[in-house]
C-alpha cells in the first residue's frame, strides 16, 4: 500500500542536516546538495521552518546521482541517532524495556523525519519490526529513503538497548542493487530480496529488558508532548495551530512574539492581527499551552516544582506558582495532591489498586 506524496507531514528543515553532514564529510558542498530544493543552507538551522516533501525528494535524488552509491542511503541513515528527533528520540531513550520503545515508536512515528509507517509484533520466540506504507515517489529514490530508514533504525535501538541492536533476518523489498553481500555484510544477518515487505526479524527476549537510560516518569510526560505535537500535526492547518507548533518547537523554552512573528516571516503587528481574527492572541496561546503542560507535569510525574518552573520557561519557581494560581486557583501543590487523589481513587474503584 502506497500514499501520495502530498498527503505526507512537512517536516522541519533540519531533518536534511544529519544526511547533509554524511555528504559534506564525502566531499560534496552543501549548495551542491540543495540545488534545485529552493532550500537555503542557513534555513536548515531554523526551528520554524518546514519543507515540503518535494523539497526533501529533490534533495536525495542529489545525494544519488552525486554519489552514484545506489547503497548512500546506509550512510545517510547513521547519524539519526535518538536525540535528533528531540522530545521523540528521549522519550524513546528513557522508556522502561525495548516493548515500550517499540511502542512508542509505532504510535509516534510521524514525529520521526520518515515518510512511512512502523509496526512490531511477536511470533513465539522471534520479534519483527517493519517499515512499511511506501510515498507514491520514483523507485530509486523510494530505495534510499528505505536503507536511510533501516540504517537508522538499526543505531537507534542499539542506542535504546545500551548495545548492538542483533538482526537475526533481514527482509527488503528491493533486489538488493546486485550487492547483496554488501547488505548481509551492513547488517550482519541473512537477507531476503524482493520481499513482501521492510522488516527486522530479531530475538524476542530482548523486549523485556529494562533499558540502562530508563526514566519511565520522565519517558511519560515526554510522550504526552509527543502526543501535543501530533495533535498538532493533525490538526486543520490554521494560521493558530501554526503559531502552536512554533511556540512548541524546543522544549523548555518559549520564544517571544517577535521571534514566531519572524518564524513565519511577518511583522509582529500582523501576527498579532492573524491571531485575532481566529479569536485568539499569542499571550493567550502561551498560557494555554504552559497551563496544559502544567497539569500534565502535576498529574502524571514526580517532578520537583522548580524542575517544572524550569520546563514551562519560568526562571523562578515562584513565577510558576503565581501564574498556577492564576490559572487554577489553587496552588500547584494543591492542585497536584487533588489530581493524585483523584487519580488514586480511581484505580481502585477500577480494581487495579496500584
Amino acid at each position: 500500500m502506497t500514499r501520495p506524496s502530498q498527503l505526507l507531514p512537512r517536516h522541519p528543515a533540519r531533518a536534511l542536516l544529519p544526511p547533509l553532514e554524511v555528504m559534506e564529510q564525502l566531499g560534496y558542498q552543501r549548495q551542491q546538495c540543495l540545488q534545485g530544493t529552493g532550500l537555503l543552507g542557513t534555513e536548515l538551522d531554523d526551528p520554524g521552518v518546514r519543507i515540503t516533501f518535494d523539497q526533501e525528494l529533490h534533495f536525495y535524488r542529489n545525494a544519488l546521482e552525486l554519489s552514484g552509491d545506489p547503497l548512500i542511503g546506509l550512510r545517510l541513515g547513521e547519524p539519526f541517532v535518538p536525540q535528533r528527533y528531540g522530545l521523540f528520540g528521549y522519550a524513546l531513550l528513557s522508556a522502561e524495556t525495548f516493548r515500550h520503545a517499540l511502542v512508542i515508536t509505532e504510535s509516534f512515528g510521524r514525529l520521526t523525519f520518515s515518510p512511512f509507517s512502523f509496526r512490531f509484533g511477536v511470533e513465539g520466540r522471534s520479534a519483527w519490526f517493519s517499515v512499511g506504507e511506501p510515498p507514491a515517489v520514483d523507485e530509486r529514490v523510494l530505495d534510499v529513503y528505505l536503507d536511510r530508514d533501516l540504517a537508522a533504525a538499526r543505531v537507534d535501538f542499539s542506542a535504546i538497548l545500551g548495545q548492538p541492536f542483533c538482526v537475526e533476518r533481514l527482509q527488503l523489498p528491493h533486489d538488493g542493487k546486485g550487492r547483496v553481500d554488501e547488505y548481509r555484510q551492513y547488517f550482519g544477518c541473512d537477507v531476503e530480496l524482493n520481499a513482501p515487505r521492510a522488516c527486522f526479524h530479531f530475538s524476542s527476549g530482548i523486549l523485556d529488558r529494562p533499558l540502562p537510560q530508563s526514566d519511565p516518569d520522565s519517558s511519560r510526560h515526554l510522550q504526552q508532548q509527543c502526543q501535543m505535537l501530533i495533535a498538532k500535526l493533525t490538526s486543520q492547518g490554521s494560521f493558530i495551530d501554526e503559531v502552536r507548533m512554533l511556540i512548541l518547537a524546543r522544549p523548555g523554552y518559549f520564544p517571544d512574539v517577535d521571534h514566531v512573528a519572524a518564524s513565519k516571516g511577518m511583522s509582529t503587528r500582523t501576527l498579532r492581527r492573524r491571531l485575532k481574527t481566529e479569536g485568539s492572541s499569542f499571550r493567550e496561546l502561551l498560557e494555554e499551552i504552559r497551563y496544559g503542560l502544567a497539569r500534565e507535569y502535576l498529574a502524571d510525574t514526580q517532578l520537583p516544582m522548580e524542575e517544572i518552573a524550569s520546563l514551562l520557561g519560568y526562571t523562578e519557581s515562584g513565577n510558576f506558582s503565581h501564574a498556577f494560581r492564576r490559572w487554577a486557583g489553587v496552588s500547584p501543590t494543591h492542585w497536584r495532591q487533588n489530581a493524585t487523589g483523584s487519580l488514586a481513587r480511581s484505580r481502585k474503584y477500577n480494581g487495579n489498586d496500584w
